[in-house]
């Protein structure tokens, strides 16, 4: 881990801003020879060669960050729930709604997402942790259909709305991130991801179809003001649709 040994010519802008002191000549520890060993013993060996890429990793790992699009290969952002990897007291911690727009991001662009959590010296969570993972299952156990399981889409975002599909394609999902930026109105607009004529648009929240019409590709999608105060304040809206 860390990406220390490597070769000379794959250190980069992220690799030097870890701080640690990077020799002059290139390092070689023989991955293919230790990637075939390791697949010899155990045929289902998922290997990540972190910053350095090549042809013995399975997936990438892009870390702090969430790539700016879809990419060709199976990839997860390691984020931190705070600000370090480890328990450091008074840490300022991501809100619930920051962590679930990040996984709505990764997941439409095709990744998942490691959530880290440093334990305190007793092994237990802190609180501050803890309410935020509650709060962050608390919303997948209304609107986990849009992110379990699903596939990408190639028109997968426009502003603050992100798409996704089941896998044999028969729902779409919309996830709407809301903000102060991008506050919850009475219609949600999108384009392209049109719903089958006489289908509904289901907000997951409910479990209850919402009017929606559509005008020149545009959708227009009408939530209740009753909907809206009874939801309170959500960071995300999902919906589910038969696509055209």
């Amino acid at each position: 881990d860390g990406g220390w040994v490597r070769p000379r010519e794959t250190v980069n802008e992220e690799v030097l801003s870890w701080g640690a002191r990077i020799p002059d000549w290139s390092q070689d520890i023989d991955m293919p020879r230790i990637a075939a060993m390791g697949r010899d013993a155990q045929p289902g060996l998922l290997i990540v060669d972190r910053t350095v890429h090549g042809p013995y990793e399975n997936y990438q790992t892009p870390e702090q960050r969430i790539p700016e699009k879809q990419l060709p290969n199976p990839w997860e952002s390691c984020m931190t729930l705070a600000t370090n990897w480890g328990h450091v007291p008074g840490d300022t911690y991501k809100s619930p709604g920051q962590v679930i727009h990040s996984l709505i991001e990764v997941v439409a662009k095709g990744g998942s997402l490691l959530l880290g959590v440093g334990p305190k010296p007793d092994g237990t969570l802190p609180e501050d942790a803890t309410t935020r993972m509650a709060a962050v299952g608390k919303w997948l156990r209304k609107n986990g259909d849009a992110i379990y399981g699903t596939r990408t889409v190639g028109d997968y975002h426009q502003g603050n709305v992100w798409f996704t599909q089941k896998k044999d394609s028969s729902l779409h999902y919309a996830l709407v991130t809301i903000d102060t930026k991008n506050p919850l109105t009475s219609v949600v607009t999108w384009r392209n991801h049109v719903p089958k004529k006489g289908s509904k648009v289901v907000l997951l929240e409910t479990g209850k179809a919402v009017n929606w019409s559509v005008d020149k590709g545009a959708l227009t999608v009408t939530i209740p003001a009753s909907v809206r105060a009874a939801m309170g304040e959500q960071p995300a809206l999902a919906f589910s649709f038969i696509p055209e």
